[in-house]
């Protein structure tokens, strides 16, 4: 009971405001990822939390436009109610999104059995990105179809997700493969919005490894806007370091001044919760501590200019340790805030130099 306490009397200490101080970020910096069982919540639910996101200081949030949802009948029409939803509540919050263009429907599958098969062709991943700009982007259908939102075109895309992992691309070869993927999604991307940006897929576990890998056997240099790095390991130390030895490889190739962006970021506090001998696994108090911690020396550094957190909401329940990575704990109720919550909006406030909207921007 007195930790119940003690969190929610910290809290009640964030709704109060405090003094405006100088921005020591870029905008963006502070990021999100949206993802679980809050994306398929009620629209008034998910409203709320978006509201409530902009209130804690996320000002950029990375989800997934999942192609197989959108359309799952080969030549059917694309179905835009879940990404309408999406971009709609950023807009009227003023959180730049972040989409995670994934997953491949079943006909259009190398192995329709898998539903992390990678595409069997490029041609039909590139053409749901060039309907995702033709609704979302500059000129996009659905600013025109809601002249009142703020509008905020979407411009940046992130071409799938840790494709060398085998839960994401199950297919051999995916360095090359990927490659050619991302090869054809940034001429696509280019060409039906020549100021958008294209993020790599974010690399995890030997991340820099994996980035040589795509240089070499990928030819992934020139395709990209932004590198995308998952740098989850136990201290903040060694994320900076991760970062570090992706960022000798990027020299390497000629690419010294391209963008690093956390585009995952977490430490599961499921220490205790879990049987698993994941050396990431912490406790609550702990993973607060490192947050706060890592996004100081993030801050500090300078390393990347975007940083996205691992998770807003999860289950905490049931054997995978990211169950227990979200700021809040949610099973289709309420949502009960973790320890994690007040560390991310502290350490937000304390960079971004103000208290935040729910509209965004500072009040």
């Amino acid at each position: 009971m007195g930790v119940r306490l003690a969190l929610s009397a910290a809290i009640l200490a964030l709704l109060l405001p405090s003094a405006a101080a100088a921005r020591s970020v870029p905008h963006d910096f502070y990021g999100m990822v949206y993802d679980g069982s809050v994306t398929s919540a009620p629209a008034d639910v998910q409203s709320a939390q978006f509201s409530r996101m902009a209130r804690s200081g996320v000002e950029t949030l990375r989800t997934v436009f999942s192609w197989s949802d959108a359309q799952p009948v080969q030549g059917g029409p694309i179905d835009f109610t879940h990404t309408d939803l999406l971009v709609g509540e950023a807009a009227a919050h003023r959180i730049d999104l972040l989409p995670v263009v994934l997953y491949a429907p079943p006909w259009a599958r190398r192995d329709s059995s898998l539903f992390n098969s990678p595409p069997s062709d490029n041609a039909g991943y590139t053409a749901y990105l060039q309907a995702l700009v033709a609704r979302y982007g500059p000129s996009g259908s659905f600013w025109a179809a809601n002249p009142a939102l703020p509008k905020r075109p979407l411009r940046t895309w992130q071409v799938w997700n840790e494709p060398q992992l085998r839960f994401q691309w199950n297919a051999p070869g995916f360095a090359h493969d990927y490659g050619q993927l991302l090869q054809a999604s940034y001429k696509t991307l280019k060409a039906a919005d020549p100021g958008c940006t294209v993020v790599l897929a974010g690399a995890t576990n030997l991340s820099w490894q994996i980035i040589a890998q795509l240089y070499k056997q990928g030819g992934i240099h020139g395709f990209f806007d932004v590198v995308a790095v998952h740098p989850y390991t136990a201290t903040p130390p060694h994320v900076a370091r991760i970062v570090q030895l992706v960022r000798r490889v990027m020299r390497s190739h000629h690419d010294a001044r391209v963008p690093i962006w956390i585009t995952e970021l977490g430490f599961p506090a499921s220490k205790g919760k879990v049987r698993s001998k994941n050396t990431l696994q912490t406790t609550p108090r702990v993973a607060a501590s490192r947050l706060t911690k890592t996004y100081t020396l993030l801050a500090r550094k300078r390393l990347v200019s975007r940083v996205y957190w691992y998770t807003w909401s999860s289950s905490y329940r049931g054997p995978d340790i990211f169950s227990f990575s979200g700021l809040f704990r949610f099973n289709g109720g309420l949502f009960h805030p973790q320890r994690q919550l007040v560390a991310y909006v502290k350490s937000a406030r304390k960079h971004e130099g103000c208290v935040k909207k729910s509209t965004g921007g500072c009040r």
